[in-house]
């Protein structure tokens, strides 16, 4: 959520506590997909 609300990777890594910014990257990845997939089911109105 707090990627989502716009916090930086770094802050959020260190808020739930993992030891790397590897870890917290996968949730950005998630994240970024997410955001994506909204992008493509608003171009669809378009369409």
């Amino acid at each position: 959520m707090m990627l989502t609300l716009g916090a930086d990777l770094y802050t959020t890594s260190k808020l739930l506590g993992h030891a790397d910014v590897k870890m917290t990257q996968v949730y950005a990845k998630i994240i970024n997909q997410k955001k994506d997939n909204a992008v493509n089911l608003v171009n669809g109105l378009f369409d």
